[in-house]
């Protein structure tokens, strides 16, 4: 009796060890149906959606090699003419640039390591400083329209665009001198009051800027989405860099001296180019899709009267 109990108990667990791999290749079978299902419908989702379009876009210009290579120009050729002007107007690069980014006092006395004062800039300043000065600065300009031009898929005018290009920085000079006096008073006195009327300014900074880039090409209507999505994508990033940027100066410059804070600097630059280049390609999408803040409200509005119709 024993013995055929115990041969009983032992099939029972040969059958049971038999029906173990089979139960597991069955969950993993219904693991690979889930995750097919799961893939098909995410692709059928993404067919045709605005997302589809949005990376379509940034696909066709690059965007990742552009941005590097506007933030390379930057580097080179705004920074140096950043210092001249701010030099020639009698005030500090550094207390600009700390006053946008929110810089600490030790991120501050690092980043001014890297510049000299504003009164030895001023003076080392000679006819062939005014040459390069003046070719920085349309080097910028000529960099962000070529830019503009690919994104928005326009040809270039040779004579029109230079000219374009030269009253663009002629009137951002403008612009930045305003903000730098202007604009530090009413941070120290009202920041609420000035983000507050950052949002419209940079609104409009962006809307002129691409119209007058691009020579008045694309039409302002369609530019509007453009200008708007920039400027919403430019606060985004000077919101997250208020809060990252001294942290990554004051690490930089401890793991790796000054040429740290030249990194940190650079991937300020770049975020600068994917900001532009996103908010064109996105305020396109927005516009090519007939996608409105009207529609959507309304869509809104009638899925509430009519909560029961599907």
């Amino acid at each position: 009796m024993r013995t055929t109990h115990h041969h009983t108990r032992a099939a029972r667990s040969r059958s049971t060890e038999g029906n173990r791999p089979a139960e597991g290749k069955s969950a993993g079978r219904v693991g690979v149906r889930q995750a097919r299902r799961t893939a098909e419908w995410g692709r059928a989702k993404y067919v045709g959606s605005w997302a589809e379009n949005l990376w379509r876009r940034l696909d066709a210009v690059d965007f990742i090699n552009q941005a590097i290579l506007l933030a390379a120009t930057l580097l080179l050729c705004a920074v140096p003419f950043m210092l001249i002007a701010s030099a020639l107007a009698g005030r500090s690069a550094v207390s600009t640039l700390s006053v946008r980014l929110g810089l600490g006092q030790e991120a501050a006395n690092d980043l001014g390591h890297l510049f000299a004062s504003s009164a030895a800039t001023s003076a080392a300043i000679t006819g062939l400083s005014w040459v390069f000065f003046v070719l920085a600065g349309i080097a910028v300009s000529a960099s962000l329209q070529k830019l503009y031009q690919r994104v928005f898929d326009q040809r270039p005018q040779g004579v029109r665009d230079r000219l374009c290009a030269l009253v663009w920085l002629a009137l951002a000079m403008g612009w930045v001198a305003l903000g730098s006096t202007v604009g530090h008073a009413l941070h120290e006195s009202s920041p609420v009051l000035w983000w507050i009327i950052n949002v419209p300014g940079f609104v409009a900074f962006f809307w002129f800027t691409m119209w007058l880039l691009l020579g008045g090409q694309v039409g302002r209507r369609r530019l509007l989405p453009c200008a708007v999505a920039t400027a919403a994508f430019w606060i985004g990033m000077l919101v997250v860099f208020r809060f990252t940027f001294s942290g990554m100066v004051t690490s930089s410059d401890e793991k790796y001296g000054p040429i740290g804070v030249v990194f940190s600097l650079m991937s300020f630059f770049i975020a600068i180019g994917v900001v532009i280049i996103l908010g064109a390609a996105t305020g396109m999408m927005w516009h090519e899709r007939g996608m409105s803040f009207r529609a959507a409200t309304t869509k809104i509005r009638r899925g509430h009267d009519y909560p029961d119709r599907r």
